[in-house]
């Protein structure tokens, strides 16, 4: 896979993933170390959101208390409702 691109609410959303993301942390100089789950990046309008898989597969993203999504997608949309809740 290589870069997905959505709107949601307004919302850039983009997800990087395989050597797409290897490309984007090379020229951004972000070591493999810092990589998000397995290996994806996560963008909300441009923002990286760092991002982190549990146990049982699900993602999560740092900095944020709610419960773990099923999909990167899934996770950038209710990050989006949460900061839209709270303006």
């Amino acid at each position: 896979m290589a870069e997905q691109r959505e709107t949601y609410k307004g919302r850039e959303v983009v997800l990087r993933t395989g050597a797409e993301a290897s490309t984007a942390r090379a020229t951004a100089g972000i070591s493999e170390a810092e990589a998000g789950a397995d290996g994806s990046e996560l963008y909300i309008d441009g923002e990286r959101i760092f991002t982190v898989r549990d146990a049982g597969g699900a993602y999560i993203a740092s900095g944020f208390a709610f419960d773990p999504q099923p999909s990167p997608a899934d996770l950038a949309k209710k990050i989006i409702d949460y900061r839209e809740a709270g303006d």
